[in-house]
């Protein structure tokens, strides 16, 4: 489900070609444009919990809030039905989105405690 070397290359190009934008379109029809309006606008966070050192991604959605687990899961409703049931694709858009934050170093980075992740991950790991 991660991102290919290829697909890595590319978002790493400071500017994102026509063709490379096409190319993800293609992959990944409009959940490319949905991904990367978020991660750009700053809907990708990355939080790291002090003091067990643990971390945890969130993409905002349309929504709300959506725990994403590179390349493993996410908590939305579309990872469940489209990439685990019926494997109408390799991963959501937040999950994408992940990536492309990542790789483009877009996510906003946020530290917190440990005792503040319990009461978060209360929230985030609903699947509805």
């Amino acid at each position: 489900m991660p991102l290919n070397p290829y697909e890595i290359r590319l978002l790493s190009e400071d500017e994102l070609t026509q063709d490379t934008v096409q190319y993800f379109r293609k992959k990944y029809n409009n959940r490319f444009i949905r991904a990367l309006r978020a991660a750009e606008e700053g809907r990708v966070m990355h939080y790291h919990f002090r003091p067990s050192d643990t971390t945890a991604w969130i993409v905002q959605g349309g929504k709300r809030e959506y725990l994403v687990i590179p390349g493993i899961y996410c908590s939305c409703r579309s990872f469940y039905q489209s990439v685990v049931i019926a494997r109408d694709f390799e991963m959501c858009y937040h999950m994408l989105a992940q990536n492309i934050a990542e790789v483009r170093s877009l996510q906003k980075d946020a530290e917190t405690s440990d005792s503040e992740r319990r009461r978060l991950y209360d929230k985030w790991r609903r699947t509805d």
